[in-house]
């Protein structure tokens, strides 16, 4: 199906239905508190201040702790190792490998052992430096390649192999024989860091009842709070959770992280405790994105039929599972991107090391391989002579074909309409590279789909919840966190669009464990495809719940009602009670509709394969200062083909946001390691990009789905990151005609390639690894 201009929005047409966000005006005006603004308890009491002894080594034995000199510290109100843990001492996600506070061992630099609650920070961290700890240092394992040898140091039981994947199809061996052009390299992508505004932090507090109060910045409230009961032996309900608004995350705070270790120290003190991490304590113990290692051998026919893909992929854990397994699963799904291989093999592993930890990051897994990907697409459609576009359109999958690991997906022509539309965008047509002296210019295209959801068998499934308030507002209630990504204003469009009220009728409910249910995670777009659905699909149960409630005050059969805009109204539209007035009348016996949602999995039986699918295209424009080397990227033209735009403003932050995130990943952001310990531990080290580094944006949003499509808007939240970073590459790869192997493409390696290299050499190197045959 071609796109049509009744289903695609250009970029004026998407800011010309920009409006303010709800949370704007309180936003600006300093009333809207993250959790680490709060600094006292609810009851007016102030918070004792939270600090943690982490560990000075990357890898050793706990072999004693003393603490005594410590607690007798006047203004130290409790200090808390793993003995004082009453129940569960470690938590995690597939895997249950991550210590509260470290009892035997410690894996990671600021792995922490020890923490204490005083008066006031200075008091709480002069009290963590009297704490005696002896180590003894074990041997440090920082290279996933050596961590996976028999004779490797062993962090966890069972060795240093977390988890392990590997599907294919087709005769590989036989269409390599095949194959007339083929390419084969090794590529490497970057430790990132989320670098959010917010660090880990929050306050918990006592509720009066014998239960906690827990303000956190976080993703997954109903979680938390599971792990925090697990951990105090405290029955279920005894925790409370409230995660939002929060700080930014970008994945970061999908996992527990410091949680724990707050809670308890509360526990033991009986007072209130505030803990926050510092940036540099930020750096060392929260999650980064994984580092890889992509070797890839792909081949073509002299027409340019794709015939087979060969990958191999090796990732970096660090030292506890956190999310790694489901981004292994990731990385080897997207591998295969939205093109047709008759012949296929990926295997990848996944490696304990002690290079920190790594997690959740925007773009989950798929980008590492995405880049690789786009970068062999891009090769082989040179090796043909067929520009970049064309061989992409010629290798699509259908899209009522199987998914990229063998398994059904929903049906979707997304990839197909994205190339349509940039196949005559003015910048594609003026593609060539270009020199000006001093600065070359190129522009690169690239091509995803991404996924939505966690794949099967993860937590796909999600309840929410419909509720009339004793004021009369109607309450969307569901357990996910407001991060930035304008949630409130999403819930309020959905909930006027798809329960026929008005926007002003609705209230959103966010990220509390004790009012809302459990939504699960909130990740990407997640939250907004699951609110699609669940309204959407059980929206009319509610209305005519209402009208049956109303009946009664009314004198009228619950047929002659609607719930409408204002409240109920009769079949000519007359506002014959206000929902504040059918709530008054209803005194307690206030209605809630509970809504469950059964996961959206592929019907096959095939683990960590998804089932929905979003995709983009992109054009990006570099420009490349010869003499610093430093690229630049000045302009990009995303095509998203995601469905329905719920939010305008909530579409293009995600898109621009991420894919700004992702063009840091190309250009700049990597944060090595050397002895286990990270090469900066601030932001004068790491190099972001900033709202200067913002190149001219154009979102083109197609909404237009299948016809008989159920699923909806697919997520936006992660897809800009996953096209930016292979399309600025592309776009360097084109600019220099530089063999793109390892992101960021820094700028002594753009120099070391250009000082190499006589003019019009350049090419010839970057194919060298292309036979013909």
């Amino acid at each position: 199906m071609k796109p049509t201009d009744e289903d695609t929005l250009g970029h004026a047409d998407l800011l010309a239905r920009i409006r303010p966000r709800p949370d704007a005006a309180d936003k600006l005006r300093a009333q809207v508190r993250y959790p680490t603004d709060r600094y006292m308890s609810a009851q007016g009491d102030v918070a004792l201040h939270g600090a943690i002894l982490g560990s000075p080594h990357p890898h050793a034995r706990i072999l004693a702790i003393d603490i005594s000199a410590a607690a007798a510290l006047p203004g130290v109100q409790a200090v808390v190792t793993a003995q004082d843990i009453p129940g569960r001492t470690h938590y995690g996600l597939r895997v249950i490998d991550r210590p509260i506070l470290c009892a035997d061992k410690v894996r990671c630099i600021g792995d922490p052992v020890a923490a204490v609650a005083a008066d006031t920070l200075a008091i709480a961290r002069a009290a963590c430096a009297l704490i005696r700890i002896e180590y003894a240092p074990l041997a440090v394992v920082e290279d996933p390649v050596a961590a996976l040898l028999p004779e490797a140091e062993a962090l966890h039981e069972g060795g240093n192999l977390l988890h392990a994947v590997q599907h294919g199809w087709g005769d590989l061996a036989q269409a390599m024989a095949a194959a007339t052009h083929v390419v084969e390299d090794e590529y490497e992508t970057p430790r990132q860091m989320h670098g959010y505004l917010e660090t880990e932090g929050g306050i918990v507090e006592h509720d009066g009842a014998g239960g906690l109060t827990v303000h956190f910045a976080c993703q997954h409230p109903a979680r938390d709070a599971e792990v925090i009961a697990d951990m105090l032996r405290l029955p279920a309900g005894k925790v409370r959770v409230i995660g939002t608004p929060i700080g930014g995350s970008y994945g970061g705070k999908d996992e527990l992280t410091i949680q724990p270790i707050a809670a308890l120290l509360a526990w033991k003190s009986g007072r209130a405790v505030r803990l926050q991490l510092s940036r540099p304590e930020s750096v060392d113990l929260g999650v980064k994105r994984h580092p890889f290692r992509i070797h890839m051998r792909s081949g073509c026919d002299a027409q340019g039929r794709l015939l087979f893909h060969s990958v191999s992929l090796l990732a970096d854990t660090g030292a506890y599972a956190t999310h790694g397994p489901e981004i292994l699963d990731a990385a080897q799904e997207h591998a295969v991107g939205p093109y047709a291989w008759p012949a296929l093999a990926v295997e990848g592993r996944l490696a304990y090391t002690n290079n920190g930890i790594a997690g959740a990051f925007r773009g989950f897994g798929a980008v590492q391989t995405q880049f690789a990907l786009e970068r062999q697409i891009s090769r082989l459609a040179k090796a043909c002579g067929i520009d970049g576009l064309t061989f992409r359109q010629m290798n699509l999958t259908a899209p009522g074909a199987l998914g990229p690991m063998g398994q059904v997906v929903a049906p979707f022509d997304g990839p197909q309409r994205v190339l349509d539309l940039l196949a005559t965008h003015p910048l594609w047509l003026s593609r060539a590279p270009r020199d000006e002296g001093r600065y070359r210019h190129g522009i690169g295209l690239a091509l995803v789909h991404r996924s939505d959801g966690f794949g099967r068998g993860g937590p796909n499934a999600a309840q929410i919840a419909i509720g009339l308030a004793a004021d009369g507002a109607i309450e969307i209630r569901c357990g996910f966190t407001e991060m930035g990504q304008n949630l409130i204003d999403t819930v309020r469009v959905l909930g006027a669009r798809l329960l026929g009220c008005a926007e002003g009728d609705l209230r959103a409910v966010l990220g509390d464990s004790a009012r809302t249910p459990d939504s699960g995670s909130t990740a990407a777009s997640r939250a907004t495809a699951i609110l699609w659905r669940g309204l959407g699909r059980h929206g009319h149960e509610w209305r005519k719940r209402l009208c049956a409630l109303a009946a009664p005050q009314l004198g009228r059969t619950p047929d002659a009602l609607l719930a409408a805009a204002g409240g109920i109204r009769d079949a000519n539209g007359e506002l014959l009670l206000s929902y504040a007035s059918l709530a008054n009348a209803l005194g307690d016996a206030l209605p809630e509709l509970r809504i469950s949602l059964e996961a959206e999995e592929t019907p096959s039986e095939i683990a960590a394969a998804h089932y929905v699918f979003g995709a983009c295209a992109a054009l990006a424009e570099v420009r490349i200062d010869t003499w610093s080397g430093r690229a630049e990227l000045t302009r990009m033209v995303i095509a998203a083909a995601l469905g329905p735009v719920i939010s305008p403003q909530g579409f293009l932050g995600q898109m621009e946001g991420g894919a700004l995130m992702g063009a840091g990943m190309a250009l700049t952001e990597h944060l090595p390691t050397a002895g286990g310990r990270y090469l900066a531990r601030n932001l004068d080290g790491y190099l972001m990009p900033t709202v200067m580094d913002a190149p001219r944006f154009e979102i083109i949003a197609v909404q237009g789905l299948p016809e008989g499509d159920e699923i909806g808007p697919r997520g936006a939240g992660e897809i800009g990151v996953n096209i930016a970073a292979p399309a600025v590459a592309e776009a360097i790869a084109a600019a220099l005609a530089m063999p793109v192997r390892r992101l960021p493409v820094l700028p002594d390696q753009i120099l070391d390639h250009l000082c190499a290299e006589p003019a019009g050499m350049a090419l010839a190197h970057a194919d060298a690894t292309e036979s013909a045959r």
